[in-house]
């Protein structure tokens, strides 16, 4: 039996569905909060996990529908745990499709683009040279500007809850971000544990390191993950474990707020150090979801909270950058760090530059002003749009499949997950639509290894124009053409 409410309520919907007692429209959130009396956030977080499921369909302005389309299963990545040598993959060829503007590079994401911000970052930037910056070089503090640092702090909380300026470094972005996570933690001196698949993110860093590498695959339940974990962990012991929680890239996954308690846990009882990348404010829904080392924070503010004192023992170094929110050419990012600060802030000042002052002055004017939550709210309602619109060009030219193609449901992010049929190589696939001027990013790099050779991973956050939904119909009718003809196409 579920113990979570959200989880109950998700199985009682299936139930339904499973016995049509439910066929068409399902009850209002407000409706069945009020009906349950449980809270409306429970319900909206039930039915988006029922969404990404295939059960249910949302309709804006309508509400939420049974799907009565044939339902495609999650996929299973197995229980097999890969222990490898990191090495450069072969990925050169996707990697120079981002910038070739012949191509239409759906394999790549930069979530920021689908908004031109370009006239006000120009107006930002004559704007922070007022303050002269290159006179504060000298002065400039190893953690960051302490207005930023200030700012942003206020911003977190507005979302997550109380966060100290105390515990935040401004870093040169997501890259600098990781390479001052792993030194701090001494992840490189050991075996690094990451969930699989992988962000290309991670996967590209821990490549040019060299690093010793456990993957160790996601599981349906996530129950089963850490039972996963701990074994992996038994077997051949390691420090540090790679998380994506939320919106995990290349899958979409999004860890609920028990889930995410419980691998709190599971890192203390194991000594493991958990780096997030968080990429939670690209979120569709009502609320943003909460980081890991929010959830610690909590906990030593409500110290008599269940498991509050474990949770406080966590040590996290939570990632976050302005790469997905306000430009890919703005170089700034920051680390949150719970019970990890020292560690980070010496490491920083010992093995990384200090962030560019000028952009750290046009952060403090972009938030102190309120025109970042405006910019990355509509950020937020065009990816969404985007995404339905993507999907139904997509749609319109597999629905003739005999056999359904998974495409992933995600609550938020910048990417869909993909699986053809299992026979068939999205390398191959790869092949076919290049020669059309299309990219994909194929699912063999997003592992250390050879697995996932059938999924792939396309973006719908890119600037929308004639272009790029023609691509995105090239995309379908090339993967219906492929699917279809196996033989000719993967000889």
């Amino acid at each position: 039996m579920a113990f979570f409410k959200y989880q109950q309520l998700i199985d009682d919907v299936i139930a339904q569905i499973d016995s049509e007692q439910l066929t068409n429209k399902l009850p209002s959130v407000r409706a069945l909060a009020r009906h349950r009396n449980i809270s409306t956030a429970t319900v909206v977080q039930a039915y988006h996990e029922l969404e990404r499921r295939g059960w249910i369909l949302a309709k804006p302005k309508q509400g939420f529908f049974v799907n009565t389309l044939p339902r495609t299963k999650l996929p299973d990545y197995g229980v097999a745990v890969s222990h490898c040598k990191a090495k450069i993959p072969l990925v050169e060829a996707v990697q120079f499709s981002f910038n070739d503007s012949a191509i239409v590079p759906l394999s790549c994401t930069a979530p920021s683009t689908v908004v031109d911000n370009e006239a006000l970052l120009n107006r930002l930037y004559k704007q922070a040279f007022k303050t002269r910056p290159f006179q504060l070089i000298m002065d400039d503090p190893i953690e960051g500007l302490p207005s930023l640092r200030k700012q942003l702090a206020s911003h977190l909380s507005h979302a997550q809850g109380r966060v100290s300026a105390a515990e935040l470094l401004i870093t040169n972005g997501r890259k600098d971000s990781l390479q001052i996570a792993l030194l701090a933690s001494n992840a490189l001196q050991s075996p690094i544990a990451v969930e699989s698949p992988t962000s290309f993110y991670f996967q590209a860093m821990l490549s040019q390191y060299q690093a010793e590498v456990i993957e160790v695959p996601m599981q349906t339940n996530y129950q089963d993950e850490l039972a996963l974990l701990s074994k992996t962990h038994q077997q051949r012991p390691f420090k540090t474990y790679l998380v994506n929680p939320n919106f995990a890239d290349p899958t979409g996954r999004l860890l609920c707020v028990e889930d995410k308690r419980a691998l709190l846990v599971w890192s203390v009882k194991h000594q493991v150090t958990l780096i997030e990348y968080d990429r939670g404010e690209l979120y569709f829904g009502a609320n943003r979801p909460v980081s890991l080392t929010h959830l610690v924070s909590h906990s030593q503010q409500h110290i008599n909270s269940p498991d509050a004192e474990v949770l406080s023992k966590a040590r996290v170094i939570s990632i976050g950058d302005f790469y997905d929110t306000v430009s890919p050419t703005f170089s700034l990012g920051y680390l949150h760090c719970k019970n990890t600060y020292q560690a980070c802030l010496f490491t920083k000042q010992t093995t990384a530059e200090e962030a560019n002052v000028g952009l750290q002055q046009m952060m403090v004017q972009l938030m102190s002003s309120g025109q970042y939550m405006q910019l990355v709210e509509k950020l937020r309602q065009t990816m969404r749009q985007q995404m339905h619109s993507f999907k139904q060009l997509l749609s319109a030219e597999l629905n003739t499949l005999a056999m359904p193609i998974y495409i992933s449901q995600p609550s938020g992010g910048p990417c869909l997950w993909c699986k053809l049929p299992s026979e068939l190589s999205s390398a191959a696939l790869w092949d076919k639509l290049i020669q059309r001027n299309v990219a994909i990013a194929p699912g063999s790099m997003f592992t250390f290894s050879s697995d996932y050779d059938s999924f792939f991973r396309v973006t719908f956050a890119l600037p929308w124009n004639r272009v790029f939904s023609e691509g995105v119909t090239t995309l379908g009718k090339t993967i219906s053409e492929f699917v279809q003809q196996p033989t000719r196409d993967n000889g």
